[in-house]
């Protein structure tokens, strides 16, 4: 699973993530969403996905991923891709 595939499942499990800004933390929650295959996606990925929400200003500004649209947009800007999908 790559990191696309990652943030995809964190939305579609209506997860909601929280990065530190100054530590390499990220929090997800609610915890009662999350299985064990996510949990480990999450773990694999978890230095590029606090990167990529760093980059993001809005979730730079909140700290926070909480809507579905963050997520495409974030993997469209992390990947190149225009808003159908091709790339750049």
């Amino acid at each position: 699973m790559n990191v696309g595939d990652v943030l995809f499942a964190i939305s579609e499990a209506g997860l909601t993530l929280k990065a530190s800004m100054i530590k390499d933390t990220l929090k997800v929650f609610p915890a009662e969403n999350l299985t064990p295959e996510l949990v480990a996606a999450i773990t694999e990925h978890k230095a590029e996905i606090i990167k990529i929400m760093r980059e993001d200003e809005e979730i730079r500004r909140t700290g926070k991923i909480r809507f579905e649209w963050q997520v495409f947009e974030l993997a469209r800007e992390h990947f190149g891709l225009d808003d159908k999908g091709s790339a750049r």
